[in-house]
């Protein structure tokens, strides 16, 4: 039994999405591609941000010490932006490329601090059978809250497993990832404990587009 596959259509209840909205989403490809841009635009804007504090110092007349402080000072936050997305870009553990038959056993909900920008989001629980365990698990992909009903509990669903299937333990067990079959669920981002990123929403997997470090 796979999930459940029940269209969106026109009468959506609020806060769900209309199915022709759900194909005009950027999928997994597209955001992925859209993540390398904007590195590739910061990484360009902190050359010749440096650039510019370089000539600066040889040029007729000099740069004022207000200028080299203002540039100092986007230097420095386009580098720690730049840091920050490349962290959470970095290759994950080795994964299990096995599919397997996850059993949906519930959902939580994270609520993030008062102080915090993040929002509300929801994680699947599973049960999953690795190597004879049976593992408790919370799907890594966020759900986007239009495709949660599908994920009733019971329903299975195709996942994969981390090589250590221990190594993101956190809250709610370890962290198992759709499989490329699902890729008609909406995500909007994922929650690796320590590694959470909120994206656009669209359909596939956000994660299966990171790198993994081999086997």
């Amino acid at each position: 039994m796979s999930g459940n596959r029940n269209a969106v259509t026109d009468g959506t209840p609020e806060g769900q999405v209309a199915v022709e909205d759900i194909q005009a989403l950027p999928d997994a490809a597209l955001r992925r591609a859209a993540d390398r841009f904007m590195l590739i635009v910061l990484g360009t804007i902190e050359f010749l941000l440096v650039a510019w504090l370089a000539v600066g110092f040889m040029r007729e007349p000099p740069a004022s010490t207000g200028e080299r402080i203002f540039v100092v000072i986007l230097v420095v936050g386009v580098a720690g932006v730049l840091v920050m997305l490349m962290l959470h870009r970095r290759r994950l553990p080795a994964l299990d490329w096995t599919p397997r038959q996850a059993t949906v056993s519930g959902t939580v909900t994270f609520t993030p601090d008062a102080e915090s920008h993040m929002p509300v989001h929801h994680l699947v629980t599973v049960t999953v059978d690795i190597d004879g365990e049976t593992l408790q698990a919370a799907i890594a992909d966020i759900v986007h809250e239009s495709c949660l009903d599908r994920f009733a509990p019971g329903t299975t669903w195709s996942v994969y497993a981390f090589k250590d299937p221990h190594v993101f333990d956190h809250d709610h067990g370890s962290r198992v990832i759709l499989t490329e079959s699902h890729d008609d669920v909406v995500r909007a981002g994922y929650d690796l404990g320590s590694l959470t990123m909120h994206n656009d929403s669209g359909p596939g997997s956000d994660l299966l587009q990171r790198g993994f470090k081999p086997s």
